[in-house]
């Protein structure tokens, strides 16, 4: 069975932690492979660096991870999320987004990012996202039973993933 590292992608936000997956015998998070794929393309570097805000400072900073920041896609979810939406004094308006980024919401105090892809479909198994899409379920499943299986716990602050044994390492 292919294992993963859950490792932390982001912790420096005032609300929430983002956590990411890294296949073991990889370089980069599976985080890192969506941000570098878009990051140059004159296309979507826009849509990229405004679901980076979304994440670093509306979502990180500000209201951590609120239900209504998230699609709800099978196990996974994904961002940013559709419609217009008013949460407390913040309008939230992706409009028609290209970009699909797969996550975990554990809670609103903690977050597992995956990879995305540019939306070419209607739903989320067809188009270019589609791998991107089953690769987030596999890898919200495997956190999910790990945590119900009691291999990992969250930690009592709510922001972080621990083994029971104490590592920092977490390996899936």
């Amino acid at each position: 069975m292919n294992t993963f590292a859950l490792e932390i992608f982001d912790d420096q936000g005032q609300v929430c932690t983002f956590y990411t997956v890294r296949w073991e015998e990889a370089g980069l998070s599976e985080t890192d492979k969506f941000f570098q794929k878009f990051r140059y393309d004159e296309q979507f570097k826009h849509s990229l660096r405004e679901l980076a805000s979304f994440l670093e400072v509306v979502i990180g900073d500000e209201y951590g991870a609120l239900e209504d920041f998230f699609r709800f896609e099978n196990t996974a979810q994904a961002l940013p999320p559709s419609g217009t939406h008013k949460v407390e004094d913040l309008y939230i308006n992706f409009g028609n987004f290209p970009l699909r980024l797969y996550c975990l919401r554990i809670s609103e105090t903690l977050v597992v990012l995956f990879n995305g892809g540019e939306k070419t479909a209607d739903n989320a198994q067809g188009g270019k996202t589609s791998m991107a899409f089953q690769e987030a379920q596999n890898f919200a499943k495997r956190i999910l039973d790990a945590l119900r299986e009691k291999d990992i716990y969250i930690s009592a602050d709510q922001r972080t993933f621990r083994y029971y044994n104490d590592s920092d390492e977490i390996i899936i």
